[in-house]
């Protein structure tokens, strides 16, 4: 059985459900909202749980009694939470609109995410992958991405929310995960030139492949030296779009550190993702 060790955040969710997403100054009433497990980093780690990869979550909650939220999902899908911390103050938290048509609207509080370290991360000599994304310190993200390339583990870094890479950080990244925003941000190419020469700006800079996801277009994966590859979406009725790009990112990682192929592994992940966008909420139990 495959290890993945995920670095990042832990939420809270709180989810209101709206006819549609408010305008800017505009308020929107609704009569029901969910307190939901979430977070990018504990999404992520589901996802690699439930792709049959044993997964460790490495991160910070607070000390206001939310752990019963935040953890409940992971605990009960097996994720060993030994490494996430207890810190003194807020949770993380996340305020989320979603709309009759599944899109959403989020704003992220960091709370206790805001103080997870690198030095928490165990054992990655004996993992197959780590996986991080954007949602904590960026400094203890890269500081791990750097023991996990020292170990031999596969980094897989979705840089959401998006922000600038550099070439040194660049070059310990295995797999990078973003979409078109997201690659625009990290990409050291202009914003106005293709979605292929930004991918290949990266992979220039050191990056070992650029897994581009499009949403309902699917995903396109490209590598130094070879075509880009495109892998069709799985249709489906969508519900709701929140978590569904962590699902894919769960996982791709789950498939990888099995031993798939890297196009194969794309098309598990868009095969998960659709599933994710097809229930409430980032970690709801999927139907069989």
């Amino acid at each position: 059985m495959s290890k993945i060790v995920v670095f990042g955040s832990v939420n809270v969710d709180y989810v209101a459900q709206v006819e549609r997403l408010p305008g800017p100054g505009e308020t929107i009433k609704t009569d029901h909202y969910e307190a939901l497990p979430g977070g990018k980093g504990a999404n992520q780690a589901l996802a690699a749980a439930r792709n049959a990869a044993r997964t460790s979550m490495v991160g910070a909650i607070g000390s206001d009694g939310l752990e019963a939220v935040s953890l409940r999902q992971l605990s009960a899908d097996g994720v060993d939470v030994a490494a996430v911390k207890t810190r003194d103050g807020a949770s993380g938290l996340a305020m989320i609109a979603v709309d009759a048509k599944g899109e959403n609207q989020i704003v992220v509080v960091s709370g206790a995410n805001a103080s997870a370290a690198a030095s928490d991360v165990p054992l990655l000599a004996t993992s197959d992958a780590l996986v991080t994304q954007n949602e904590i310190s960026w400094s203890q993200t890269a500081a791990a991405h750097a023991a996990a390339k020292q170990t031999g583990s596969t980094v897989i870094h979705n840089a959401a929310p998006a922000h600038a890479l550099n070439g040194a950080e660049l070059a310990n990244i295995d797999i990078l995960v973003v979409n078109e925003h997201e690659l625009t941000m990290a990409a050291p190419a202009s914003a106005d030139a293709s979605d292929g020469e930004k991918a290949n700006s990266l992979l220039g800079l050191g990056v070992g492949a650029v897994v581009l996801t499009l949403g309902a277009e699917g995903a396109c994966l490209y590598r130094a030296g070879a075509d880009p590859i495109s892998v069709a979406a799985v249709p489906t009725a969508v519900v709701d779009t929140t978590g569904a790009g962590d699902a894919f990112v769960g996982a791709l990682a789950a498939a990888i550190a099995a031993g798939e192929d890297l196009a194969a592994g794309v098309a598990t992940a868009n095969a998960y993702a659709a599933r994710v966008c097809g229930v409430m909420g980032a970690q709801t139990t999927l139907p069989g």
